[in-house]
């Protein structure tokens, strides 16, 4: 028999690992930068996470990129990302 529970169980853990990670890139990039985001300005696709912030915030957080990168693999082994856009 077909149990609904179950079922939505995989999409909630789903849900909550994505809201981890972003709090967890969040916490990286103001490590480095010293700057706020919010979860709803992150989104991670593609192996790619991509910024829906200002210009200004934007460059600030591509100086320190490569950093940021190296402590997100490093840090979420779970998650691959090999790009800050």
């Amino acid at each position: 028999m077909f149990n609904i529970k179950n079922y939505l169980e995989k999409f909630s853990k789903s849900i909550h690992s994505s809201e981890y990670q972003k709090r967890q890139i969040i916490e990286i990039i103001k490590k480095h930068t010293q700057i706020n985001i919010f979860p709803n300005d992150i989104e991670i696709k593609n192996y790619t996470v991509c910024l829906k912030t200002s210009p200004g915030i934007s460059n600030k957080i591509f100086i320190y990129k490569s950093k940021i990168l190296e402590e997100i693999s490093s840090s979420i082994p779970n998650l691959k990302v090999v790009d800050i856009r």
